[in-house]
């Protein structure tokens, strides 16, 4: 049977948080009427990340490990398993499952109507249980005003870990992007917008783990803000 969906988390030194990710997220999958793989891609991880996900493929032999010695960034790990998923339609989500494994059925219903939909924790019927720290928060809203000056991307939330593509977009757009990085979500963005791609928007609920491996400070947001015109000195008229 032909895989439906797949699911790819990505994961860097991800030992302690993915247990919980998969023992959610593989009984949900395994209870759905579709063939499904789950896909972890372990981002040079120094943990036990891929002893933790081979530990789970005897309850679920659709579970594939993709790995690679050196760390590559968030970006480069969600392009690899999009590009070697063989699903019609392509999940990434976080593995601190920060969105609940139930909105896989949310998502999916959106699916078929846009070629690209992203989980949003800013629309009217999104819910935010933990929020992130307020000089974080604040930083996001800041600059989500100049990416879209920028860009002209109008979508609230453009870095929520939890989007779907389906195969052509992901085969379309993944080939195209070139940065590795956390911020490659709105590079990814930004070239379906140029390609007049269908993206929809589904709220979600979230919740902070109060953990990250992202840093903030007036060095990361000199760095994004690069990015911002890098993107679209990169893909303008593509």
């Amino acid at each position: 049977m032909p895989v439906y969906l797949s699911i790819i988390i990505p994961c860097y030194n991800e030992e302690k948080r993915l247990p919980y990710a998969l023992s959610q997220t593989i009984p949900y999958v395994k209870a759905q009427n579709y063939e499904c793989e789950i896909i972890v891609v372990n981002d040079g991880s120094t943990d036990k990340t891929s002893q933790v996900a081979a530990s789970f493929q005897s309850t679920f032999p659709g579970l594939r490990i993709i790995e690679y010695a050196q760390n590559r960034g968030k970006g480069y790990a969600v392009k690899k398993g999009m590009l070697e998923a063989t699903g019609k339609f392509r999940l990434f989500m976080d593995a601190d499952l920060a969105v609940p494994v139930e909105f896989i059925t949310k998502i999916l219903e959106l699916a078929p109507k846009h070629e690209i939909v992203i989980g949003s924790r800013g629309l009217a019927d999104s819910i935010v249980e933990k929020h992130q720290h307020v000089f974080r928060e604040y930083g996001a809203k800041c600059f989500w005003l100049l990416q879209r000056m920028v860009t002209g991307l109008k979508y609230v939330d453009t870095q929520c870990g939890f989007k779907i593509f389906s195969e052509h977009a992901a085969e379309t757009l993944f080939p195209l992007t070139t940065f590795d990085c956390a911020y490659f979500d709105t590079e990814l963005l930004y070239i379906a917008k140029q390609k007049h791609i269908s993206i929809g928007e589904l709220g979600v609920q979230w919740k902070h783990d109060g953990f990250t491996h992202l840093p903030i400070g007036p060095a990361r947001m000199i760095d994004l803000v690069f990015k911002l015109f890098k993107i679209r000195a990169l893909h303008n008229g593509r």
